[in-house]
């Protein structure tokens, strides 16, 4: 009569995305670098307002990661 799976469960509306860590970044950003293309990602760096990747907010991650992905590509 009390017990707790009589609890409703709340629906999920949408999946959470994952975020993207430091350590993420950082893998891609020394990749890309290791490939030749350390001038773009210091460009891409001051993009955001930084020298070095711990000065950039987590927040940017995503979009930095995104360009950073395209290098070399094209």
């Amino acid at each position: 009569m009390f017990s707790s799976s009589d609890e409703p469960t709340p629906a999920k509306s949408a999946p959470e995305e994952k975020a993207i860590t430091l350590e993420e970044v950082r893998a891609v950003l020394a990749e890309k670098s290791r490939d030749g293309h350390t001038s773009q990602i210091r460009e891409i760096l001051q993009k955001y307002g930084a020298d070095k990747l711990s000065e950039i907010n987590a927040s940017d991650y995503p979009a930095l990661l995104a360009e950073a992905e395209v290098l070399g590509n094209g």
